[in-house]
């Protein structure tokens, strides 16, 4: 039996073709991330205690295609949900729920709900972390994730 890989050539050009026509930049210009899935055969959460897992990747994954751009708006599709999901990387609100070190938990209401903005309140939590962490984001991307069964 011959080896498979992933992703195929044809999928990494589909990606690049949508990603590209999202962006109005060449196919040349887009990146993809490959983030294979893992399975865990033994051990699985283990490792939430120190222990050893034996996982492994599959031929399986998600694939993020994406541009940069010098502007700070992101724009989002999925391969799964509907809809396109556009914020600022420079207008980023915090979370309702606010933890500091010694303090009361404080709770604000400036965080969308997930009606308000779907699958999309999970890239805009991703980008409030790196920024809680002192990053500073000043571009935006155009970009499709999409999982490859």
């Amino acid at each position: 039996m011959g080896a498979m890989t992933w992703p195929t050539q044809d999928e990494l050009q589909e990606i690049r073709k949508i990603v590209s026509g999202m962006s109005g930049k060449g196919t040349e210009d887009v990146r993809v991330v490959v983030s294979p899935y893992r399975i865990c055969p033994l051990g699985a959460h283990v490792d939430h205690q120190g222990g050893i897992v034996s996982a492994m990747t599959i031929n399986k994954g998600i694939l993020l295609g994406f541009v940069p751009s010098g502007d700070t708006q992101v724009a989002l599709r999925s391969g799964q949900f509907k809809g396109e999901v556009r914020f600022r990387v420079n207008e980023t609100p915090k979370p309702r729920l606010t933890i500091s070190k010694g303090e009361e938990i404080k709770v604000e209401n400036s965080f969308p709900t997930p009606d308000e903005f779907g699958w999309g309140i999970y890239a805009r939590g991703a980008l409030h972390a790196l920024q809680s962490r002192g990053n500073h984001l000043a571009q935006h991307i155009d970009s499709l994730g999409d999982t490859w069964w």
